[in-house]
């Protein structure tokens, strides 16, 4: 059982500071000297040392029964004992030191019995964080008990933990201020948007990061700033410790860090009560929004931004500071920045009031569900009646009052003013993701062409197939065209320099290299790679490994008919024309593609050796390269296109991958949501 604080139901961090009489003035003399480590801990002491204490420190020191100690000890709310023993005592004294000593050993308290030891064990403490984590026990409908043994299990070992406990009587605010006051290194608010919203209202402009652990019905804004919605996700970034600057704003001076909502937002949010969240849990929303669709009337809107007036006669208004896509009413753009200084409005009117039918509900539904796909490839919604803008400020009146919901929570109704706050919190959150290549080519690809990955797949894997032959054809016959016969002497040039080393030795050495470029060794190596790939039910590896192999086949075919392979007649002497011809047969394009594809896929398995396994691909697949050279078996071009078409082919297996990659976790993304949220608002 956790003993909780009676008076403030708080779980604070507390060191226990005994002494024997003649160690009091060396206790005193400790806490003075480090006041400024024990003023964030709760202090405890008999009710015999602090009476003596409290007439020579003002220290805040709480007397405590002693019996007491040995339960707090085992409860795992203390960290540190510190029992000022006098070494010449013969008589036992109370507690006994032995027995304190073995239990703090059993629960794995340090125990201090002089200066000495003590200063170490107060010095440890400078090593470790503080937080205050504010926990709302009634939010959402998990067991909170549990929640919260996990949340000690996986921080107490790395940081100093008060836990403070919202009730009926004490606010999350009220305990955010009291936490604001210690002056921790982090205050924590594990529940739902509410009690996180109430938490950074008191933490504006302080410096001191925010922490949130969700356990809400929404978590909009953990979605929104991608904080896991797990209890052991959150506490791992908690620990990781990366935070981003966050932007806040003032709604008719309400704090709001996601959104606040006019209209069909603020009905649906009214209409989904305690009691049907408690009911139906997230699906609450998707009931009372249904619902609302029936009830929403248009509402004359005038807004004032930047001097200017407009006017609309609006369905539904929306003005986030941060919202994720299942906060489909803000989605104006497809996505809200929560750190760049803007608010963004997003106004959705109609051409004409319609009657609640079935028909009109399913036609706003279709736009919602526009909205949210739009959100989650960030890209604007292609609705005639939807209008964005985005400012820091802004006033919005209406011709009759109209309920306002900020964060959740109903605060009033219009007329409605809007203030952004930049930068005013500091949350612990994932570090701010940078694009790779790929994503931005995904990216543009998906705002300004086709809404479709898929699409940006097929187009880039038939590109490599045509494009890589034609571009060179198109560069051997510029060459023939322009400079024939200057381009067939330097290739016999070539040939001819590289066979001058030739020796019998070697000969027999660049058979067995220029071997390894031929099908009857690619094929089989490819066939044991797809079927390990198989065996390793790693699908999408194995889906890249036969369009390599497929393509790599179509592309030697295209340039096989497009350069018009031929065969040198200079090759060394001890080889004959009908040894040559059998290799001649072989596909060195495929050899290029297989080798570079092995050491891929073994950089991926083995990341910290990958420099050396494309060194050694590219120094292999030279080799090969050089072996036909060497012993006359393709001109210098065929060698060039092969090398080059293969590695440029690969590179196209390898992003298509890599698209797929960003296909698959688009699609999680969004099962992830829906599962979580729903098509809802927050």
């Amino acid at each position: 059982m956790l003993d909780l604080e009676a008076s403030n139901n708080t779980l604070s961090a507390t060191v226990w500071l005994l002494a024997h009489d003649s160690q009091i003035s060396d206790l005193v003399k400790l806490i003075s000297e480090r006041a400024d480590i024990l003023q964030h801990y709760r202090l405890k002491t008999s009710a015999a040392v602090a009476h003596r204490l409290h007439r020579l420190t003002h220290a805040p020191i709480h007397a405590t029964e002693l019996n007491q100690l040995k339960a707090e000890v085992a409860s795992g709310n203390v960290l540190a004992v510190i029992f000022l023993i006098d070494p010449s005592l013969q008589t036992p004294s109370e507690p006994d030191v032995a027995e304190l000593s073995r239990l703090c050993s059993e629960h794995n308290v340090p125990f201090a019995f002089n200066l000495p030891t003590a200063h170490p064990v107060l010095n440890s403490f400078l090593q470790t964080r503080v937080a205050h984590l504010i926990f709302n026990p009634v939010a959402g409908q998990r067991d909170s008990t549990q929640d919260l043994l996990q949340i000690r299990q996986i921080l107490s070992p790395w940081m100093h933990l008060h836990i403070h406990f919202t009730s009926r009587e004490v606010d999350a605010d009220q305990l955010a201020q009291q936490a604001v006051a210690a002056q921790p290194d982090l205050i924590i608010a594990s529940g739902g948007d509410g009690t996180v919203s109430l938490v950074a209202g008191q933490m504006l402009s302080t410096g001191i990061p925010l922490g949130v652990i969700p356990r809400g019905t929404a978590n909009a804004l953990s979605v929104a700033m991608g904080i896991p919605t797990t209890v052991a996700g959150a506490c791992q970034l908690i620990l990781a410790g990366t935070t981003r600057r966050f932007d806040a704003a003032y709604c008719n001076h309400h704090l709001m860090t996601l959104l606040a909502g006019i209209g069909l937002e603020a009905g649906t949010v009214g209409k989904a009560t305690r009691e049907l969240k408690n009911q139906w849990g997230v699906l609450a929303y998707l009931i009372a929004g249904w619902e609302q669709l029936g009830e929403q009337a248009l509402f004359n809107a005038e807004f004032e931004i930047e001097g200017q007036v407009h006017q609309f006669e609006a369905y539904a208004v929306t003005i986030a500071n941060a919202a994720p896509p299942t906060s489909v009413l803000a989605q104006g753009v497809g996505e809200v920045i929560f750190d760049d200084g803007l608010l963004d409005i997003t106004i959705i009117t109609k051409q004409e009031a319609q009657q609640p039918t079935i028909r009109s509900k399913l036609q706003a539904t279709r736009d919602f569900i526009n909205l949210y796909g739009s959100a989650l490839v960030k890209t604007k919604a292609d609705l005639p009646n939807l209008y964005h803008f985005r400012t820091d400020r802004l006033t919005l009146k209406t011709t009759y009052p109209e309920p306002i919901v900020v964060d959740g929570e109903m605060v009033g109704s219009t007329p409605l003013e809007v203030s952004c706050l930049p930068s005013a919190l500091t949350v612990v959150a994932p570090a701010k993701h940078r694009p790779s290549s790929v994503e931005k080519v995904a990216g543009f690809w998906v705002q300004r062409v086709f809404p479709s990955v898929s699409t940006l797949i097929a187009a880039l894997g038939l590109s490599g197939l045509i494009g890589l032959p034609l571009a060179f054809w198109l560069v051997k016959w510029m060459a023939n065209v322009w400079m024939p016969a200057r381009t067939q002497a330097l290739e016999v040039n070539i040939l001819q320099f590289f066979q001058q080393f030739a020796t019998p030795s070697g000969n027999q050495a660049m058979l067995v290299i220029t071997r390894f470029g031929n099908p009857e060794i690619t094929v089989p190596i490819f066939l044991i790679i797809l079927g390990l790939l198989w065996w390793q039910r790693d699908y999408w590896k194995l889906l890249m490994g036969i369009t390599a192999f497929i393509g790599v086949r179509i592309i030697n075919y295209e340039l096989d008919l497009l350069l018009e392979y031929s065969q040198p007649s200079i090759h060394p002497p001890s080889l004959t024309d009908e040894e040559l011809a059998l290799l001649f047969q072989g596909n060195y394009l495929q050899g290029a593609v297989l080798y570079g594809l092995i050491a891929y896929l073994l950089a991926l398995r083995f990341p910290k050796m990958a420099r050396w396994f494309y060194v050694g691909a590219i120094l292999w697949v030279g080799a090969i390269g050089f072996s036909r050279l060497y012993l006359g078996i393709q001109w210098p071009f065929d060698v060039l296109a092969g090398i080059v078409s293969g590695f440029l082919w690969l590179m196209v297996c390898i992003v298509l991958l890599r698209l797929q990659d960003i296909r698959q976790a688009s699609k999680r993304q969004k099962r992830q949501m829906v599962a979580e949220s729903g098509f809802k608002t927050p």
